[in-house]
């Protein structure tokens, strides 16, 4: 085809397909119509009857689905009529029909529709002649219904109708197919009769066989001893089926010899401890060595089921015996590494493993052996781990086969569960899997990061200490690289959910290590990122960090942080991200605080030019309106009327104006709290939300103790000295009398971190987080806020949460009752039990300078109720 008529051809396409065209393939015929077109008037039963007669097979699979629920309404016409038709119809059917067939008879029985012995005259035989056909597909489909079916019917049923047809076909001269057949079936019933029965009919078809010509009915009879040995009971299993297990495990095909090894296993919870001692260790052990060394196939089942083998005899174990399990242990989890090789020379030619077959079972046997490492912690003890398995366990963690490390990452929060108070023993192995250049590894450890590094917190004891917190800046850079790696590879899930996982970190990590490492990547992800997500979770992560920071002028500076580059970002994204935030917001922390940090601002958002942001605004009404409680909120709620009178009159876009009549529908219907507390509706989020703020104060007054305390030891640093003993606080945190701890720098110019009690440990302030930049932030928001509002932004004060009079301790013996409140309240919600209470200072009239101390002032709002105030720390 030459180039101008190819360009004629696909204009006529682009014409075709821009014309509006009733597509006409696929549709039915006339002919077929008439063919698929039944009578309305036939009732259930003359419709089934009819369908399953002449007509497609569409309709008779529609049919049989439908049987039970024919039974149900119209049981003796179905019983009658339709039940023989669906038996005809399974002679020729396909396979399609057959598989409905199979889900409809097996809810029949489930939902006991019909009796038992209707069931087993009407359906069982149906069963029982297509197990045989000749379609392997349809016969597996049969055959497994037949074993379900055979749970719910009754002893005598399955003796005459099933047991029998079972034994001919486990007889020699029966074909393969049958015989395996025979031997599932056995495994079933054995269970449904006593051991009398079972020694009289079912045990010498047992014992047969096991002793087939055909290795796969020797393996599948293998597997099926198990449930037969429980049937017979301790003595008769020791008689008769251990002499067969154990000539199985000596079986010339692997097939079979993998067969017995899962049965033993799954015995020895039946067998007594002579019987282990005598007669299973030395089988289990001989069959252990005789794999490795000849390196069969078998070994990574060994491998696989090793850990439960070593769980279930180690009361039968001595000492010796130990030692052997654990060497041949440890000689699995190396199978196949030469001396020298390393993980990274193998990351260089990463395809060379998969070339030789042997490789490949050696990393699998690895990789099992891997996988049953915490029950070999448990199986050689915690004290014990040190000696007999720390080299192992590095050697897994630095596995040249990532599907190896994969699996150790998985179950490594096991590990450091059961090492206790020697967990930080490992602590280089989870750097090295948080380094891991390869996203599976990463995989397998983040859903249970948090559980791993609360273990390294609390250091295997039940507490957390400020040494131990310390301690762990070593993990800092590998959770560093880890999120690092998960950014850069394509799989936003893992990345998202790493991220999700860092909400644990305030109780691992200072606050400072969080404020200066973390926080910066959270917020480049959150306004750079393109996986929605993704930013989602950074932004969760974020409240929660702003939660727990033990600092008013870093959480002063992240929540300004937020609302420069997300309120008022330059794109419409970021200003419908803020809205999602403050959904958090609204959430995890008190009414107060959101008020006093982010309601007027988003308000602004209502005459936002971009429509999309306003319909966002416009969801967001009605918890706006819950936020609200009056009369001290009143200005708050005019200024909320005031902006949806204004989007009902002048609002031009049509999804806009349609969602802000349904929004204003919905803010009708909330009730309005009251400060009083006297509705009982509003009784439950009223004290939930009290005891958010309660904490949030807490947490104020517990910063401001701890300064108070930094000041006299820096004025009286002799008895600071005399009295350094530790003291030890409700949850765990250990400071020393005098000792100088973290101190929050203020607007004049001292820079943040300076004065961290872990400098030493952190490097400068970003440049997008320094205190500069944030009093400077908190500055142009605050004169921006004044201009529209006619007061003093509350971003830029200092006692955040709490008016003068709700925070002001009380004098002499009511404060230790209160201090103890705090410790509590504090324990509960950050960890962090060192609490005081400070005297407030009364605030002037006007605004001091940047230099002066943190004080809290109440305000007074333009219709005459007391405002709270923040002034700059």
């Amino acid at each position: 085809m030459d180039w101008p008529d190819g360009a004629d051809k696909l204009a006529e396409s682009f014409a075709e397909l821009s014309l509006e065209r009733t597509i006409t393939k696929g549709l039915k015929s006339a002919e077929e119509i008439d063919r698929l077109t039944v009578d309305e008037k036939l009732g259930d039963i003359e419709r089934a009857v009819y369908l399953l007669s002449s007509g497609q097979e569409v309709q008779r699979i529609s049919v049989i689905k439908s049987l039970p629920q024919l039974l149900r309404d119209h049981n003796a016409d179905c019983m009658k009529r339709v039940v023989p038709k669906v038996k005809e119809v399974l002679h020729v059917a396909g396979s399609d029909v057959q598989v409905a067939a199979t889900q409809a008879f097996l809810t029949i029985i489930e939902n006991q529709i019909v009796s038992y012995p209707v069931f087993a005259q009407t359906f069982l035989q149906s069963m029982l002649q297509s197990i045989d056909n000749r379609d392997p597909a349809i016969a597996y489909s049969w055959l497994e219904t037949l074993l379900e079916v055979i749970s719910f019917l009754p002893k005598d049923i399955i003796k005459k109708e099933i047991l029998t047809i079972t034994i001919s076909k486990g007889q020699l001269s029966q074909s393969v197919h049958s015989r395996l057949a025979s031997c599932k079936i056995l495994g079933r019933v054995a269970t449904k009769f006593d051991s009398f029965m079972i020694k009289k009919e079912i045990l010498p078809l047992v014992t047969s066989l096991c002793q087939d010509v055909d290795y796969e009915v020797r393996g599948c009879m293998c597997r099926q001893l198990d449930a037969v040995a429980r049937g017979l009971g301790l003595e008769s299993t020791k008689s008769a089926i251990l002499p067969e297990l154990v000539e199985l495990s000596n079986d010339e095909e692997s097939f079979v010899r993998l067969a017995a090894l899962e049965t033993v296993v799954s015995l020895l919870s039946l067998l007594d401890d002579e019987t282990c001692v005598n007669t299973i260790i030395p089988l289990m052990c001989r069959f252990c060595e005789n794999a490795l060394q000849n390196e069969d196939p078998t070994l990574p089942s060994v491998a696989h089921q090793f850990g439960r083998l070593c769980h279930g005899l180690s009361v039968n174990l001595n000492e010796d015996q130990k030692i052997w399990f654990l060497d041949f242990y440890r000689r699995m989890c190396v199978l196949g590494l030469t001396e020298g090789k390393s993980k990274s020379s193998d990351r260089m030619t990463p395809n060379l493993l998969n070339i030789f077959e042997e490789e490949d079972s050696y990393a699998e046997c690895r990789q099992c052996a891997g996988y049953n490492f915490p029950c070999m912690v448990l199986f050689a003890g915690p004290r014990n781990f040190k000696t007999e398995l720390y080299s192992t366990f590095s050697s897994l963690c630095d596995d040249p086969h990532r599907l190896v490390r994969r699996t150790v990452a998985c179950g490594f929060h096991e590990v450091a569960k059961l090492l206790g108070s020697s967990v930080l023993m490992i602590q280089q192995e989870l750097i090295n899997l948080l380094k891991d250049d390869s996203p599976e590894v990463l995989e397998g450890l983040v859903p249970h990061v948090p559980e791993t590094l609360e273990m390294f917190a609390k250091g295997g004891g039940n507490v957390v200490t400020e040494s131990k917190l310390t301690g762990l800046a070593d993990l800092v850079p590998a959770l560093m690289a880890a999120e690092s790696q998960a950014a850069c590879s394509r799989r936003w899930r893992l990345h998202r959910d790493l991220i999700t996982q860092f909400e644990c970190l305030p109780k691992c990590l200072t606050s400072d290590q969080i404020y200066y490492k973390f926080l910066p990547v959270l917020f480049k992800h959150l306004t750079t990122n393109r996986v929605l997500p993704v930013k989602l979770a950074a932004a969760r992560t974020i409240c929660v960090f702003i939660r727990h920071n033990r600092k008013l002028e870093q959480r002063q500076e992240l929540c300004c942080r937020l609302i420069e580059e997300c309120c008022h970002g330059n794109s419409s994204w970021k200003r419908i991200l803020f809205m999602d935030i403050c959904k958090i917001l609204m959430e995890m922390f008190s009414k107060m605080f959101f008020k006093e940090y982010f309601y007027e601002f988003v308000l602004e958002l209502a005459q936002d030019p971009v429509a999309n942001v306003r319909l966002k605004f416009c969801h967001l009404l009605p918890a706006l309106k819950k936020q609200i409680k009056l009369p001290t909120d009143r200005p708050l709620l005019q200024q909320l009327e005031l902006m949806v009178r204004r989007l009902m009159a002048h609002e031009k876009d049509r999804d806009v104006a349609e969602r802000i009549r349904h929004s204003v529908l919905e803010l009708d219907k909330i009730q309005i709290g009251m400060d009083s507390g006297t509705n009982r509706f509003y009784m439950d989020d009223d004290l939930a939300d009290q005891r958010k703020e309660e904490e949030e104060r807490l947490l104020i007054e517990l910063e401001e103790k701890e300064k108070e305390e930094a000041e006299k030891s820096m004025k009286n640093p002799s008895s600071a000295k005399v009295g350094g003993r530790k003291k030890s606080n409700e949850d765990g945190k250990l400071t020393k009398k005098g000792s100088k701890p973290a101190k929050s720098s203020n607007v004049s110019g001292k820079k943040a971190g300076q004065s961290n009690s872990n400098s030493s440990l952190l490097p400068g302030p970003p440049p997008h987080l320094s205190s500069s930049k944030g009093n400077k932030t908190m500055k142009s928001l605050s004169s921006a806020k004044s201009s529209k509002t006619g007061k003093n932004s509350p971003i830029g004060d200092a006692s955040s949460l709490s008016s003068s009079s709700s925070i002001r301790p009380r004098k002499g013996s009511d404060g230790s009752a209160a201090q103890a409140t705090a410790h509590n309240v504090v324990k509960r919600l950050y960890n962090e039990s060192t609490s005081g209470h400070s005297s407030k200072k009364s605030s002037s009239s006007s605004r001091k300078s940047s230099a002066t101390t943190t004080s809290s002032a109440s305000s007074t709002s333009t219709d005459g109720k007391p405002r709270r105030k923040i002034s700059k720390s």
